[in-house]
């Protein structure tokens, strides 16, 4: 059995596969599962974030085959993040902000801070990768991120691996449960989680 992993533990760059970013020991280039999603998802990932043990960002964007992954502190828009032109309408970012009605498992807000059909479809979200503090930084560090819909989410149970926060959940988590919520094809989410258990948080078990 594994010892508990912590939060802060880094990779070693030096001896890391250049793709998947694990240790070599621990590859999983030939373990991931890809899943077919319909909603794009598109990561953001703080720099400090790139070469740590627990990064579900990177095996997120492995699996997902519509998804792309970003590393840096800002962008100029919606548009350089993700490199081609988009219906920002049609976007929504997964919101650092409570629940307020806790019966809830998700709340979708427009820009106008108005409440939208939980049914509500998006051709992809944007989801911040990072601690509570890093995840703010680029949130102010991109103020066309307040131009976009909000998604909140609720989580009925705790996060696999440790949080600062009781609602908090780890970015491949959270981008499951938006699935599960947002009508996304039930094995995805599903594939998420069991993915991130299996090859990042007891991968020698």
């Amino acid at each position: 059995m594994n010892e508990k992993i912590s939060s802060a533990e880094k990779v070693d760059k030096t001896n890391a596969c250049k793709n998947c970013l694990r240790p070599s020991y621990q590859c999983i280039c030939n373990k991931v599962k890809t899943l077919d999603n319909s909603t794009y998802i598109l990561l953001l990932q703080h720099p400090q974030e790139q070469y740590k043990l627990l990064n579900s960002a990177k095996l997120s964007q492995l699996c997902l085959t519509n998804s792309s992954l970003k590393v840096g502190l800002s962008w100029r828009n919606l548009a350089q993040a993700i490199e081609k032109e988009i219906d920002k309408k049609q976007w929504a970012v997964l919101y650092l902000r409570g629940i307020i009605d806790p019966t809830r498992k998700i709340e979708i807000f427009d820009t106008k801070k108005c409440l939208m059909p939980l049914k509500t479809k998006f051709q992809g979200i944007i989801v911040l990768d990072g601690s509570w503090k890093q995840s703010k930084a680029i949130w102010w560090r991109n103020p066309w991120l307040l131009k976009l819909n909000r998604i909140t989410l609720n989580p009925e149970h705790e996060s696999l691996r440790g949080q600062s926060k009781k609602e908090g959940l780890s970015t491949i988590e959270a981008i499951a449960m938006a699935f599960d919520c947002l009508g996304e094809n039930a094995e995805i989410g599903e594939g998420l989680r069991k993915q991130y258990e299996e090859l990042i948080i007891k991968p020698n078990t």
